[in-house]
């Protein structure tokens, strides 16, 4: 590879492209690891594909999302990602992929992608398919929906949405997501957890929740990670325990 200007180490990838922390999967392959010493990228070069020139292996342009590592939270799912993080050669096409698999009953927690709409494909379910529901800005409404096997639901970018398996099988999903980067900040347990912990936001928050700073920290500390597992109502019905 020639000497170019401005370069980036592919080590350094994950952290530029700010890889998600929930629902959000593995990180670099082993192999990108490998090249740092022999390699970088340049994002400052005049054409995309000059820009894909610099992956000289085909297979730096495949992934084995089935294989890579899952986010398995709470016990109620997992998530594998496709995203730039993973794949960096996929960086600036502004498309990503995520397996999500929810036990029975599992909820994938509620939150947002700051920088993508995401489109949910229903691979397999149970009859009584998966609940879904995003939250339209103040003043809004709940746009409520369940899917089935073969279906599919869409959630705008930025906006707040939840997925539950209300079957009593695994639930296998396919979320398409329109960046490259999307982000995913869980609502409980990134940014509730991360408002609670800031120095003089605690009380406030505690306030703002109609609570003591001390039920607060016991609301806190009883988030589950996720995907995590669903109401004890369903859990009942599947005869979980």
């Amino acid at each position: 590879m020639s000497p170019i200007s401005k370069t980036v180490t592919l080590a350094a990838i994950a952290l530029a492209l700010g890889a998600p922390t929930t629902s959000a999967g593995s990180p670099l392959p082993k192999k990108y690891g490998q090249l740092t010493d022999e390699a970088s990228l340049s994002f400052a070069l005049p054409t995309r594909a000059a820009f894909r020139a610099q992956f000289t292996d085909n297979t730096d342009f495949k992934f084995d999302l089935d294989g890579s590592t899952a986010t398995t939270g709470n016990g109620g799912g997992s998530a594998q990602t496709l995203s730039a993080a993973q794949l960096p050669s996929l960086t600036g096409e502004k498309v990503a992929m995520v397996k999500l698999v929810l036990e029975p009953c599992g909820i994938n927690l509620p939150h947002v992608h700051p920088r993508a709409t995401e489109i949910l494909f229903v691979v397999d379910a149970a009859a009584e398919g998966v609940l879904t529901a995003f939250v339209e800005e103040n003043g809004g409404r709940t746009i409520e929906n369940t899917i089935v096997t073969g279906e599919a639901a869409f959630f705008p970018k930025g906006l707040t949405h939840v997925q539950v398996n209300m079957g009593c099988t695994l639930a296998t999903m396919i979320a398409a997501l329109g960046s490259d980067d999307f982000g995913v900040q869980t609502i409980t347990t990134t940014a509730l957890e991360g408002l609670a912990g800031a120095e003089g936001l605690g009380e406030g928050l505690a306030a703002a929740l109609g609570i003591s700073q001390d039920q607060l920290a016991v609301l806190i500390g009883g988030f589950p990670d996720g995907p995590a597992i669903g109401a004890a109502e369903c859990r009942q019905r599947c005869g979980l325990p």
